[in-house]
């Protein structure tokens, strides 16, 4: 499978000034700054996920973005930390929208399993996402502003992991009986190696087998009748 690659975004190129366009071009549309910005970091995220977060030079985000210089970016992130803050901090948001959008329609172990695909690399653009996480894990150690993000992150999977299993409980899905936490604990663990071992393996740890693990998992907690 391959890695989901945002494609150069209009919003990432220069914008032509007036006193630069021929009379016979048509006049470019005005680019948000806000969509200029969120350009910047996609671009950011490819050369993560093909380079690696180290070499992902101010000089590299800024020539794939189509610049002449770094210093455009200035214009929207002070350095190249501040940039990297941003790209996780979206990284995330963008798989928490998702995971919202599968649980509104959705409850119980349905709505857990729908929600656990959306966070395990088995999709171009989840694989993509995992391999700029992982990155930003190992940076996360030494840099408490990178480690809340992802502690954020966690802590709000862990809060819908155990609604979805206290729905399943009231349903009768599964037993009373059965430790919210512990579950929780164990599916969370689970996605998190999935992401360092698909980076490790990724040829022996395929899409179908993630789901499959994930899929197995959940049933096992199911009431048998």
């Amino acid at each position: 499978m391959g890695i989901y690659r945002y494609p150069p975004p209009n919003s990432c190129r220069p914008i032509i000034r007036p006193s630069q366009r021929k009379a016979s071009e048509p006049m470019p549309r005005l680019v948000d700054h806000e969509e200029r910005r969120v350009a910047i970091i996609e671009t950011t995220w490819n050369i993560i996920a093909t380079k690696g977060i180290e070499n992902a030079t101010m000089r590299d985000i800024s020539a794939e973005c189509g610049y002449a210089t770094p210093g455009i970016i200035a214009h929207y992130f002070a350095n190249k930390r501040e940039l990297l803050v941003a790209a996780y901090e979206l990284i995330c948001r963008r798989t928490n929208e998702r995971i919202d959008q599968a649980l509104e329609s959705r409850s119980s172990l349905e709505a857990l399993l729908a929600m656990c695909l959306e966070i395990i690399p088995a999709e171009e653009l989840t694989v993509l996402e995992a391999k700029v996480a992982v990155a930003f894990w190992q940076r996360a150690q030494t840099d408490e502003q990178l480690r809340r993000i992802g502690a954020s992150a966690l802590d709000r999977w862990n809060r819908q992991i155990i609604q979805c299993l206290a729905e399943a409980k009231s349903a009768g899905e599964v037993s009373s009986s059965l430790s919210v936490d512990s579950c929780c604990s164990e599916l969370i663990n689970v996605m998190v190696g999935l992401h360092i071992t698909s980076m490790l393996e990724p040829h022996s740890l395929t899409a179908s087998n993630q789901r499959h693990l994930i899929k197995r998992i959940i049933d096992s907690w199911r009431i048998r009748f």
